[in-house]
């Protein structure tokens, strides 16, 4: 099965981006690469990569409309939403929605990192509705009780797609990655919203659809772009998952010197960097 890794985030100045993500979210430097451009964070069982893009960095192109396809924001569970997000707001954070409680039984609030990337706060296991695996869903309430200490871990990446039932043909079917469950809000939200969970591992791809038309996606594969610029997935045979995409509606993507065979796209511009698990 496919592992979410880890989820890559493009920042104007690294220092200022290690300060938000270590000192007020309190992750864990891991790793420089390429040169002193890239910081590796730990945040849980799973890893945040900072790249720097320097002061010129181009704009994600991202939106506050759910309708617009690809990247929308990257989740952190905690173990109590209202009191951290009050520690942001000391520190200056733009905070984007107030701490509430919603559908699904969690709690959560959403703020920007300092280069306006979209980032949620949720504190709880969710209530699925429809439940697809009772198995994995107690897994993840497990993982909820002893052995975590309540601090923010990487939770998920939540992504719009133009249709769910090409997603699951994509992520489940050909990257071998299960739905946990479903929110439904096709009766009480006029969009016809719903929410599809895939587990990768640790981590969660939260996948929006809705039955009304949707916008695409903004991404583009500059080496400067800000935001959400893609998901690492760990895979046993990178080259034959790669393969496997392209045949299931996926395209290759060229935009880093010397390292593209392996960055793959869906339809909806959701980008995955595939690589061997990590090890050490």
């Amino acid at each position: 099965m496919a592992v979410m890794s880890h989820v890559e985030i493009g920042v104007r100045d690294l220092t200022r981006s290690q300060e938000f993500y270590g000192g007020l979210l309190g992750f864990t430097p891991v790793a420089a690469e390429s040169g002193g451009d890239t910081l590796l964070m730990q945040a849980g069982a799973a890893r945040v990569k900072l790249v720097e893009t320097g002061p010129d960095g181009t704009p994600s192109g991202w939106d506050g409309d759910d309708l617009q396809c690809g990247f929308r924001h990257v989740g952190f569970k905690v173990d109590e939403v209202d009191s951290r997000i009050a520690r942001l707001v000391e520190a200056g954070v733009e905070i984007r929605l107030q701490p509430l409680d919603a559908f699904g039984g969690v709690r959560l609030a959403f703020f920007a990192d300092p280069d306006g990337t979209h980032l949620e706060f949720v504190a709880g296991p969710i209530r699925y509705q429809p439940l697809w695996s009772p198995e994995l869903a107690a897994e993840e309430e497990a993982g909820l009780g002893a052995g975590w200490d309540g601090e923010p871990r990487l939770d998920h990446v939540a992504v719009t797609v133009s249709d769910v039932d090409r997603a699951l043909a994509y992520y489940r079917d050909t990257l071998g990655i299960p739905v946990v469950g479903q929110l439904d809000r096709r009766g009480t939200d006029e969009r016809g919203f719903l929410i599809t969970y895939f587990r990768a591992g640790s981590t969660v791809l939260e996948v929006f659809s809705f039955d009304v038309d949707t916008t695409p996606s903004p991404w583009r594969p500059e080496p400067d772009l800000l935001g959400i610029r893609a998901i690492g997935v760990d895979t046993a045979d990178p080259g034959a998952t790669r393969t496997a995409l392209l045949r299931a509606g996926g395209r290759s993507v060229a935009w880093r010197a010397g390292r593209t065979a392996d960055l793959v796209a869906d339809q909806d511009r959701v980008i995955a960097d595939l690589a061997r698990p990590h090890r050490g």
